[in-house]
């Protein structure tokens, strides 16, 4: 005999009424509604985004006014105290110095950090994750951008792609 699916019919309807008790009733949306708090529609970062946005856009307007209106019309607005307008010039070169030396501090220390060939590190052995892409037929080194997936790649590899 096949089994169904559904649970098991009671043979008397005082059975069904006392199985069903068991269970709480459905509650209606009204009343599910009322025992959670309401959840904002909208992700308060979306809001600090958008103040931060105004902030930033205003302070590039306050920084343009200063550095490119002369003093007599700065004065005659009623600002009569503000930096120098060296420094108009000199922290914006300041920052890409620094965005350059970031850049390149970078690319030092991964070049640092590198092992040489002839480094025991290099050594390949059962535990290490190569991916069948020892004759790859040239597509790593042929196609510009041609990226191998996430693994150890083969000396071999590195110097057909880089030396030939």
């Amino acid at each position: 005999m096949r089994s169904s699916p559904l649970p098991l019919l009671k043979e008397s309807a005082a059975e069904s009424v006392a199985m069903a008790a068991q269970y709480p009733a459905p509650m209606s949306v009204e009343a599910s509604a009322a025992e959670y708090e309401p959840i904002a529609k909208t992700p308060t970062f979306e809001y600090y985004g958008f103040v931060v946005y105004m902030v930033s856009m205003a302070a590039f307007v306050v920084y343009l006014v200063w550095a490119y209106l002369p003093d007599s019309a700065l004065e005659a607005m009623g600002i009569t105290y503000y930096p120098d307008r060296y420094w108009a010039l000199a922290l914006p070169a300041w920052w890409l110095a620094t965005v350059g030396f970031i850049l390149l501090f970078n690319i030092a220390t991964n070049m640092y950090n590198t092992p040489p060939l002839s480094s025991i590190d290099n050594i390949t052995d059962h535990f290490s994750n190569l991916d069948d892409i020892t004759d790859a037929n040239g597509f790593y080194c042929d196609q510009v951008g041609g990226i191998p997936p996430i693994g150890d790649l083969p000396i071999a590899l590195v110097n057909k792609c880089v030396y030939h």
